[in-house]
């Protein structure tokens, strides 16, 4: 084959002696096509590699030689080699001696090369013997021996599966103890002894290994595999029950008396009756308005301002309008928080956290609007915080909202002077559970669940929770009404028509538990249904009820009908009208045929700078 240049770097050390041929152990090269190789024989741990010779001898590395003038060469002459290429002469040639001629035309094979060549460096010596084909002290000594070797784990119960008869002369009366098969660790210490030598198993003997609590064999017990019997207490369900006749009442004897004296009727808190305005040909009010700064209670000035509140809020809102930097920085919010004022307006008073404002600056004109909300407002976002909750245990609505209002200074109330008020219910453990809601938030959907809805109060830290129809709409003309508006007072009136469907049955139920009530106003038949009513809440039959009551009180012929009227000091009748109240409008000159009853939605209070007061009222009136 021929010859391969190094393209790495290649030292060469010369002496400037000629080249002298070493003893035979050297061996001479045919240039003959491939040259025969013969490697040593290799170790029973090594492979057989084939390599090619490429550099030098590792004996001459350690030489060191010097340049020196060649001797002549003579450019004629010609030498001969086997399949070798002629060499060109060149002035600049460097040989390294002359080559005997006896190394002409020789050729020989490669053969196992002497020892004293073993520590010369070339990398064709005999390795170190090394035992790298052990790979671990454990060997395949051991028998096998657990193939059939049943295991300690998963035993089956003890079974008469070949006896025939029912019972058998066998411990008739002992009792089945079954015994789990679980690996059970001794009490008393256990002690290793480890010593520093590899682990040698015995060459012909077995290893067993065995795990688990082995007890003794135990008589069989007669087991009764015909017929099993599980008593075990049945759920708990509240079904509806329907009274066609309507409520019942406890039947009173009049004429059975004992030691403690006859039956009495329990305290009952009767609605007061509304009281009557005085109908004028004319009206003089003279209206007084204060506004101060809490707590320190400075007094400022607002050329106007709007109050207004609907029945779905839980705060009043407030809206103003206010003069100079100098009022400004009085209810700017500082390092405790929102400023909070106090509005009174002919007695009614509100008190407001300022929230935010905004500024409209003209040349020779600077005015600010404030904009506020009721206190109740600190139960929702961003003042009060988010949390989470699932009750494990029942609990009832009432304690829910006292929970969810406790340590915020708030109290709810629960008025009973209308024909229905909100009722108390029981959850379920596991039924009562929300996540990242504020505390009103929850108590809006406790509300909202009973059909009732929450009128925030107007001063005080107090919410009132209240059904959102006191009374239902097809009794509203013998209910008791909470304000009677003459319609001499009324300033002005508008009316919206809003039909709605008249629904007559309506079907509410819980989900994961609770009772189902097919809820139907009484004296129809319950042909014309509303949707369904499917909440988590709903667990109950009397707030089912109560719910679909009032989800039946929104439909009919309805319309809206919005009225201005004077807002009255507290001592003058009708006053303020809030959402959530009965209304009555008295038309004198038409009779008892033109009154009209209604429910109050919203109310809004316009103050001027000039000192006039008008209240709007928005009513829902049904036909």
């Amino acid at each position: 084959m021929s010859y391969e240049v190094r393209t790495d770097s290649a030292e060469f050390r010369l002496t400037g002696v000629p080249y002298a041929v070493s003893s035979s152990a050297i061996a001479d090269f045919i240039f003959d096509g491939r040259p025969l190789v013969y490697f040593v024989p290799a170790p029973g741990v090594t492979r057989p590699y084939e390599s090619q010779w490429q550099g030098g001898l590792s004996r001459q590395q350690g030489f060191s030689a010097s340049y020196s003038v060649s001797r002549p060469v003579s450019t004629t002459r010609r030498q001969t080699s086997q399949q070798a290429k002629p060499l060109e002469a060149s002035p600049f040639g460097l040989f390294w001696g002359a080559v005997a001629k006896k190394e002409v035309m020789v050729s020989f094979s490669h053969g196992q090369s002497q020892k004293k060549e073993a520590t010369t460096g070339d990398r064709w010596q005999q390795p170190e013997p090394k035992e790298s084909g052990k790979q671990s002290a454990w060997d395949k000594s051991i028998d096998a021996q657990d193939q059939q070797q049943a295991s300690p784990w998963n035993h089956p119960p003890e079974r008469d599966s070949n006896v025939s008869e029912g019972m058998q002369s066998v411990d008739l009366y002992g009792s089945i103890k079954w015994k789990s098969p679980a690996y059970i660790h001794p009490q008393q210490p256990l002690n290793f002894s480890f010593e520093e030598r590899e682990y040698e198993p015995q060459a012909n003997g077995s290893v067993f290994f065995q795990i688990g609590a082995f007890d003794e064999e135990t008589a069989a017990v007669p087991i009764d595999s015909k017929r099993r019997f599980t008593f075990q207490s049945n759920r708990a369900e509240d079904q509806p029950v329907i009274l066609p006749w309507g409520f019942g009442q406890k039947a009173r004897d009049e004429s059975v008396t004992g030691n403690y004296g006859g039956e009495t009727d329990p305290n009952i808190i009767v609605k007061p009756e509304p009281e009557q305005p005085e109908i004028r040909e004319s009206y003089l009010l003279m209206n007084i308005i204060t506004t101060v700064v809490l707590p320190a209670r400075t007094p400022i000035e607002l050329p106007s301002m709007e109050i207004s509140l609907d029945i779905d809020s839980f705060s009043w809102s407030f809206t103003g309008q206010l003069w100079g930097a100098s009022n400004i920085a009085l209810v700017e919010p500082d390092e405790n928080g929102p400023k909070q004022i106090e509005v009174d307006i002919n007695g009614w008073k509100w008190v407001f956290i300022v929230e935010r404002y905004s500024t409209d600056r003209r040349f020779g004109d600077e005015r600010y609007t404030l904009y506020g909300s009721s206190r109740t407002q600190l139960l929702a976002a961003p003042y009060a915080p988010q949390r989470s909750k699932s009750n494990s245990a029942n609990l009832n609505a009432k304690q829910a909202i006292t929970e969810e209002l406790a340590n915020t200074g708030f109290t709810a109330t629960y008025p009973d002077l209308s024909d229905y008020s909100t009722p108390d219910w029981i959850m379920p453990g596991g039924s009562f559970s929300y996540q990242n809601q504020t505390a009103m938030q929850v108590v809006a959907k406790i509300a909202t669940t009973a059909g009732s809805v929450i009128i925030p109060s107007r001063d005080n830290d107090q919410v009132s929770i209240q059904p959102r129809y006191p009374a239902s709409p097809w009794h509203w003309n013998t209910a008791t009404m909470d304000k009677i508006v003459p319609a001499s007072m009324v300033i002005s009136l508008s009316a919206n028509w809003r039909p709605e469907q008249a629904y007559n049955a309506v079907y509410v139920s819980g989900t994961n538990a609770g009772v189902a009530v097919n809820v139907k106003r009484t004296g129809s038949s319950g042909d014309n249904p509303a949707p369904d009513i499917l909440e988590d809440w709903l667990t109950e039959t009397q707030v089912n009820t109560e719910r679909g009551r009032n989800e039946l009180a929104k439909g009919g012929h309805q319309s809206i009908t919005t009225i201005e009227i004077p807002l009255t000091d507290t001592n003058t009748a009708p006053g303020l009208i809030e959402p959530g109240m009965l209304v009555e409008v008295q038309d004198t000159l038409l009779g008892e045929s033109g009154n009209w009853q209604a429910l109050c939605l919203a109310t809004s209070i316009s103050a001027s700078g000039v000192g006039n007061v008008v209240q709007s009222v928005e009513l829902e009136r049904h036909y």
